[in-house]
């Protein structure tokens, strides 16, 4: 297709690139430069005309090979447009990834359009909308929510707003499940990087649980983007998990910003146990999809 460029970092527009970002139909704040410069290790992008489109492609190299992946908190990205585009004009974009041997990456839900061509897997984003007075939006709540918010209002927890940097991230550092969660020392890197950038830029703002001698049981790292709230980073402790702080910290964020044009964005998951907890509070599921091909297996396996 004419008009179709791919354009190493250094090449891009950043003011035409994040105007188009900001006002497109897809709008995540993920494909904002910041925010990629902060999570990716490298990354370029397919750019249709004057930034009327743009596919943001992040790529490492592995076994001296240029992959595509999806980083560390960044859930998704895609395609981005002014406009809807038509199924030939996204799968042209899309083919710019099959240029990399290894693609594991996740595409905002405008690529419905193209899953059935590119064999692309459904993934599960929860959202709760706001426009509702907080008693409407609490009826909405599981049985096993409201009595894990008892729990903890029993032990006595108190919301906080602006929890202090440094305090958050030792606080997280200390409760990841660093096994669980593949969480490398290379992440950690970048936990750090993109919690200090949403806090500078004023993006970021962190909310907390703690009990009564003030130490933190649940956190969660809001990133404002638009009319979405999105709950980027979030853990508890031990005790807090006993205590409900999770369900307690949520419950009193959604207090505070409903009856408002606002999303909340819980980023998932398709994690069965982790998606429980998130429709726990009445979210509705959102669509997007996961891209995966390896033509590096497939090659060995034809060699063998």
């Amino acid at each position: 297709m004419n008009g179709l460029r791919i354009l190493k970092r250094k090449e891009i527009d950043e003011q035409k690139w994040n105007a188009l970002i900001h006002v497109s139909l897809q709008s995540l704040p993920y494909a904002l430069s910041y925010y990629l410069d902060a999570v990716a290790e490298n990354w370029e992008a397919v750019v249709l005309n004057d930034y009327e489109a743009v596919f943001p492609l992040v790529w490492l190299r592995k076994f001296g090979f240029k992959c595509l992946y999806q980083p560390y908190y960044c859930q998704q990205l895609g395609v981005f447009s002014k406009k809807n585009l038509s199924a030939a004009t996204m799968k042209e974009m899309l083919i710019a990834a099959q240029a990399f041997p290894y693609v594991n990456i996740n595409l905002n839900p405008s690529a419905k359009i193209i899953a059935g061509e590119f064999a692309l897997k459904q993934k599960k984003n929860l959202l709760l909308y706001l426009n509702k007075e907080y008693t409407t939006l609490w009826k909405k709540y599981s049985e096993n929510h409201r009595r894990n918010i008892s729990k903890a209002e029993k032990n006595k927890l108190n919301f906080f707003e602006d929890v202090e940097l440094k305090q958050f991230q030792k606080f997280y550092l200390e409760n990841v499940n660093r096994a669980k969660e593949n969480f490398k020392p290379q992440h950690e890197k970048i936990f750090k990087a993109i919690t200090k950038t949403l806090l500078a830029n004023g993006t970021g703002k962190i909310v907390a649980a703690k009990n009564e001698e003030g130490k933190l049981t649940a956190a969660v790292m809001l990133l404002v983007h638009q009319n979405r709230i999105i709950a980027i980073i979030n853990t508890s402790s031990a005790q807090g998990k006993r205590n409900g702080a999770s369900h307690f910290l949520f419950d009193k964020l959604i207090q505070k910003v409903s009856s408002t044009e606002n999303i909340l964005d819980f980023e998932g998951s398709s994690v069965a146990t982790i998606a429980r907890f998130y429709e726990g509070f009445g979210a509705r599921e959102e669509t997007f999809y996961n891209y995966h091909t390896n033509i590096i297996s497939k090659l060995s396996q034809r060699f063998r």
